[in-house]
């Protein structure tokens, strides 16, 4: 049976900042936290690529996971990354006992939404930002 509510367990968040950590090492800083059970943030908050000019006159802002190649279209190093640390996001889970990839099987036209988790990805945080290393 099918559980129809977004949900990633603590192991599986977990996953995701162990996969985050063997990928980049020292290189990226990360803040990983799972939220109400049915989401996870991930936040860069130091990083030896300059994302500071991506801020604005912000200290973090919150990343649009659906167009990376266009708000980084100038930089196809920080599109690789981006899209290597959602693919950590979308596969670590399902590397642990009971863990899941994740899926996305909504249908926004009806209304319909079935998803394994739901995730988002910053630079910095509201409460502490980023940092260039």
């Amino acid at each position: 049976r099918e559980n129809k509510m977004a949900y990633i367990a603590k192991n599986e968040v977990k996953a995701i900042r162990d996969g985050l950590r063997a990928k980049f090492g020292k290189t990226i800083k990360f803040s990983v936290r799972g939220e109400d059970h049915s989401s996870v943030a991930v936040s860069i908050m130091r990083s030896d690529i300059d994302l500071s000019k991506y801020l604005g006159d912000s200290t973090y802002a919150d990343v649009n996971h659906h167009s990376f190649d266009r708000i980084f279209e100038d930089d196809k190093k920080v599109v690789s990354m981006f899209d290597s640390i959602q693919d950590i996001i979308k596969t670590a889970p399902g590397t642990v006992e009971g863990g899941r990839e994740w899926f996305d099987k909504s249908d926004t036209m009806t209304d319909y939404f079935h998803t394994a988790y739901y995730y988002n990805i910053s630079i910095g945080r509201w409460d502490k930002p980023y940092i260039a290393a």
